[in-house]
């Protein structure tokens, strides 16, 4: 059963206009006063997935050289315009057209110090575009009988085990192409630079995954790692060797190589730089070197050898008559084998992610690593692609670019001018189910959407008032009305009301669903309960942690929520006495039962003040005079990343009233592999590793630290906030909890759970955020093992979730109170 919030896993929480813009980070956050947790933000080989569209409008090639320069300067134009935006020293693009290069240039710096300028033959890392020659060595290699996909990667490599007795006897080599392994990023071993290739795939075999085999798409570098390594197996010859020989010498890229060594020795290379959003100011990174996870992403190139690339691509596997793979071969190459969304509209393949453009197939890979970026894009149905190489880490350019080249490549020209009406649809229309507005504006004469933290959206207009998000992915319509917009998408829609104009939307719910109320436990993961409750009035559902949803009986005779879509709804099983029995939640994914198994507690109060509830949680950990004799601590604990393979160990030190710093030392097989430091001295603050360059906390991750190391938060928190309310009680585990939603003054909102029964704190759940990319990542903490120490409680493990690493689990060994704490504890 996949019931993990079985109801709305719609989107609400996971952006509703869905950004499939993934990358990788490690993030680490620090419970509220008592306990940190290191902060860490880690850039790794990755991908971006692009934004996908399904249109009507007719697709055209430029019918002259006049009209397709003109449109070519219009690239060029936009592409200059967002480089500068984003803080990105140098750019290097190259577009192909039917066999032909139409467009090949370098914009802005390779030295940024020195303002040397990016040429066509500037060489850059490509980072994760890698993950496409290395599924064409693999099949290359099936094509000669050497290996096949079907086998068992242990037929090759004795040492490769997955930690998972079904996945390890059943995970095949294409599944190692396809992130269908069932593991989360195993990233932090080869990260540090101290493992071989033979330990960091023996490491992930120490991992635990997080899903079945092929149930999940789980990025995964070290399983392409493992790939590259049997193609080394096979083939007698170091994946390096191979790659160069059979690829780039066939296709002439002689400007391509697999090391930052061979780089350096170009006559024509990039440097690698970071941008920073908030200081707006730019700096050089070193140069990674990551051989040991060479498959996964090493490869450095320019854009004039990529367009061979993308030749060789779009004439299907062929080169001057001659293959390089097997019709079937290139098949499987650019074939969907794992789906990303649930529909399949978007896919990976063998190194590719397969989506529609327009109904059109594109097959496009993006990369990321330490001061790098880039896209490789190409519809194959119109034999055009692209290559974008920048030299900036963590890049958007890529993903929006596809929409860019693609458009005014294809398109029809002379685009009708907005209407009058068009231009009233302008305005800020309120998503309160997503928690953020979206705003309706006019760009370059064009109707589009702003969402915070996504692309621009551009709106297509289909008939009347209703428009299609043309770069968003398919099915994706928003239709105007006076007061309000008509949001529809694949996982539901839902009514924006325009701020200024009155909310028209219908909350009250049917009386007939108070018969509903109670708790209902799921039938198939016992222990798994949701309940229907009155709030402020109205029956609701309230599943997990999520906002509580007003029920309403339909005209079908189930129950629906105005603030849930249509496909989402609860069919009523009644006994044959007529009564309650259970539930059906019905929604896209699934039905799931639920059986009635009692009244809803009514003695536990939804509305307890923050203040009464505040205080007891104080005299929980050991009351404000206990709490106030200790002015610091140290604790030593060591670190389990169940998801990775790697554990650890360190010391956290903290001063009141802000100060705290902590050192973790890193070992995988019982060995030193790296560490970490994160430091705040009250106003300032960064963090610094063994295996990257350091950063400063600045904008928004210096103020979420800054309350985040708050010594007596628990005391002084009337002072330091700008609001907190308890929302309502939920079930954290098998615990019942408060949760309160804390605003601070300047920095992001979290949520604090508070046990009903302890009043002890056992989960906050906060935003990770970087001042050098637009990710934002929530990370979730569960405290326990609370013991007393000096008379003040402290929890002694803290589970620390994220989508980067998985679970860390943290274990206190040892605390120390008031102990004479240095200064330079709290500078890096």
């Amino acid at each position: 059963m996949k019931l993990k919030n079985p109801i709305l896993r719609i989107c609400i929480k996971k952006h509703v206009f869905k950004n499939l813009y993934l990358r990788s980070s490690m993030i680490k956050n620090k419970y509220l006063g008592t306990f940190l947790v290191f902060l860490l933000t880690i850039s790794f080989i990755t991908f971006s997935l692009p934004q996908t569209s399904k249109a009507q409008t007719s697709i055209k090639t430029p019918a002259t050289v006049n009209e397709l320069q003109s449109r070519l300067s219009k690239i060029e134009a936009k592409i200059e315009k967002r480089r500068k935006k984003l803080g990105i020293p140098g750019v290097s693009l190259a577009i192909v057209k039917d066999g032909k290069v139409i467009y090949s240039k370098g914009l802005g710096y390779k030295n940024f110090e020195k303002k040397i300028s990016v040429t066509a033959n500037t060489q850059f890392a490509i980072g994760s575009a890698t993950k496409a020659f290395t599924g064409l060595s693999v099949l290359m290699s099936q094509d000669e009988g050497k290996l096949s996909l079907d086998d068992k990667p242990r037929k090759y490599l004795s040492y490769f085990k997955i930690n998972d007795p079904k996945i390890n006897e059943n995970i095949q080599v294409r599944d190692l192409l396809s992130h269908s392994s069932g593991l989360n990023r195993t990233d932090l071993g080869w990260i540090s630079g101290k493992l071989n290739r033979e330990e960091i795939v023996k490491l992930a075999g120490i991992a635990k995954p997080i899903a079945g085999l092929r149930k999940k798409f789980l990025y995964q570098n070290v399983m392409f790692l493992t790939a590259g390594m049997i193609v080394e197996k096979v083939q007698n010859q170091p994946w390096e060797n191979f790659i160069s020989q059979r690829i780039f010498a066939p296709l002439n890229m002689n400007n391509t190589n697999t090391s930052v060594k061979q780089m350096q020795k170009a006559k024509d290379y990039s440097f690698g730089y970071i941008y920073n959003s908030d200081t707006k100011i730019t700096q050089k990174l070193p140069f990674r070197n990551i051989g040991a996870i060479g498959p996964a992403g090493a490869i450095n190139s320019s854009a004039n050898d990529m367009a061979k690339w993308l030749k060789f691509i779009l004439n299907k596997g062929e080169i001057n008559g001659k293959r390089l793979v097997s019709e079937k071969g290139f098949k499987e190459w650019t074939t969907p084998h794992m789906k990303i969304t649930k529909n399949g509209s978007v896919s990976y393949g063998f190194g590719w992610f397969i989506q529609k453009w327009k109904d059109k197939k594109v097959i496009q890979h993006g990369g990321n690593i330490d001061g790098f970026n880039s896209m490789v894009a190409l519809m194959p149905e119109e034999n055009l692609g692209f290559v974008l190489l920048t030299n900036v880490s963590a890049s958007p350019l890529g993903n929006e670019l596809m929409q860019v080249v693609f458009s005014e490549i294809l398109d029809k020209t002379n685009a009708t001018p907005l209407s009058a009406q068009a231009k009233k649809e302008v305005g800020i229309y309120s998503f309160s189910q997503a928690g953020f507005d979206l705003e309706v504006r006019i760009e370059d004469r064009k109707l589009v959407a702003k969402v915070p933290g996504q692309p621009t959206y551009i709106l297509e207009k289909v008939k009347g008032r209703k428009y299609r998000l043309s770069n968003a992915p398919a099915g994706f319509f928003i239709t105007f009305k006076d007061a309000e917009a008509f949001l529809e998408q694949p996982q539901g829609n839902y009514t924006l009301p325009k701020k200024g104009k009155k909310d028209k939307t219908d909350t009250k719910a049917d009386n007939s669903a108070k018969e509903l109320l109670g708790t209902y436990e799921s039938t198939a993961r016992k222990g798994t309960t949701i309940k229907i409750k009155n709030i402020d009035g109205k029956p609701s559902l309230v599943v997990g942690q999520q906002p509580p949803y007003p029920l309403k009986k339909r005209d079908d005779g189930n129950f629906g929520s105005p603030k849930m879509p249509a496909t989402y709804y609860l069919k009523v099983k009644r006994d044959s006495k007529n009564k309650i029995s259970g539930v059906t939640m019905v929604q896209p994914q699934g039905e799931f039962e639920f059986k009635y198994i009692g009244e809803t507690e009514k003695n536990v109060k939804t509305k307890v003040s923050v203040e009464d509830l505040l205080a007891k949680t104080v005299t929980a950990l050991g009351g404000e005079e206990n709490m106030r004799k200790i002015s610091s601590r140290i604790i030593d604990f060591k670190v389990d990343f169940i998801h990775q393979g790697v554990k650890g160990y360190g010391k956290l030190y903290q001063k009141a009233p802000n100060k705290m710093s902590s050192r973790v030392t890193l070992t995988a097989f019982s060995k030193k592999i790296g560490w970490i430091k994160s430091v705040f001295d009250g106003n300032r603050g960064g963090e610094s590793f063994s295996f990257r360059r350091g950063e400063a906390f600045t904008g928004k991750r210096l103020a979420n630290v800054k309350v985040a190391s708050d010594f007596y938060a628990y005391l002084d928190w009337k002072n330091k906030i700008k609001k907190a309310e308890v929302v309502r009680t939920v079930n954290v585990g098998k615990e019942k909890a408060y949760l309160i939603r804390v605003t601070p003054k300047n920095a992001d909102n979290y949520g604090l759970f508070i046990s009903t029964k302890t009043f002890l704190p056992i989960q906050k759940i906060s935003l990770q955020v970087s001042s050098t990319s637009p990710q934002r990542v929530r990370v979730k903490e569960l405290f326990s093992d609370y013991r007393k120490v000096d008379g003040v409680m402290i929890p002694y493990k803290t589970i620390i979730s994220n989508p980067g690493t998985g679970d860390l689990i943290t274990y206190v060994l040892k605390v120390k109170h008031n102990a004479k704490i240095s200064e330079k504890k709290f500078r890096n």
